[in-house]
């Protein structure tokens, strides 16, 4: 029959050998694959070849098509949005070219259902390396919650140059009321404000993230497993969490890492601007 084929004896053996090979890559980078699952649920199929990149057999193409048809395709769910208060601060961020850490940080509030209430939880995120500084749960939606997880933040970077620092939060009205202020004015600290939701898109996106990818997997019935809860998964995003928008897809601790070891030192941030937005502008 191989003669009646053309195909030599050693060609057979070959291509039986290769497709053997294939499925032994296929196991492996699904199994590879449910390790990470384990501890990050909705980690995307490219993000999963990332995390494992040294370990998968073969290349991101063919990795990311593999989970695909393996039923590993993430599943998103709508966005919330929220309420706007007075005294509002110009938005300083717009088009600014973010060069270090601790130039830029966002907050934002989010809420979680333990399933008998709401809780709200707090992130501080440097928009440089992406990384989560601070985070606070809180049985209720006072400026005092949002001090505190600033004064977390603020308390992290002990020791840092943080006299060029910009917080920036949205317009909700924990973050316009005095308390807030007088925080930042004492720490002379500048405020900046979103006056679009997409102008505070990544601690938004952060919320989303730690939310979908871990906290609606884990076992939350009260504020303390709230509080571990949220503890873990900042862990696992800021440690082994590839981000797509870093260097390499590193994690934020791992480029922070690299960019202390003078790695990257090209690396920047440009934050978005209506009015440098090729999409935005008309050109004839």
């Amino acid at each position: 029959m191989l003669e009646w084929q053309d195909i030599t004896r050693q060609g057979a053996h070959q291509s039986i050998e290769a497709l053997r090979q294939k499925q032994r890559d296929v196991r492996d980078t699904v199994e590879l694959a449910a390790d990470v699952r384990e501890d990050h649920p909705q980690m995307g199929c490219r993000d999963m070849y990332w995390a494992k990149r040294g370990k998968m057999p073969r290349g991101r193409d063919w990795t990311e098509q593999v989970l695909l048809n393996c039923g590993y395709r993430v599943k998103k769910k709508p966005r919330s949005f929220t309420q706007a208060g007075e005294d509002i601060c110009p938005n300083l961020i717009e088009g600014r070219n973010i060069t270090h850490i601790n130039q830029v940080w966002q907050t934002d509030i989010t809420y979680v259902w333990t399933g008998r209430r709401w809780y709200y939880v707090s992130f501080v995120i440097d928009v440089f390396n992406r990384q989560i500084i601070a985070r606070h749960c809180s049985r209720d939606l006072s400026s005092m919650s949002q001090v505190r997880c600033l004064k977390k933040a603020v308390k992290s970077q002990k020791g840092s140059d943080l006299s060029t620092l910009i917080v920036h939060t949205d317009r909700g009205v924990q973050y316009t009321s005095n308390h807030y202020k007088k925080y930042l004015k004492d720490h002379e600290i500048r405020h900046s404000m979103a006056h679009f939701a997409w102008q505070n898109a990544y601690c938004e996106r952060v919320n989303r993230t730690i939310k979908e990818n871990y906290l609606n997997y884990y076992r939350i019935e009260d504020y303390d497993t709230l509080c571990s809860g949220v503890g873990k998964a900042v862990r696992l995003y800021n440690c082994s969490k590839p981000h797509s928008n870093l260097p390499s897809r590193l994690s934020p601790a791992e480029f922070t890492e690299a960019f202390k070891r003078g790695e990257y030192s090209d690396y920047h941030v440009k934050v978005w601007s209506k009015l440098t937005s090729i999409k935005m502008l008309n050109v004839n």
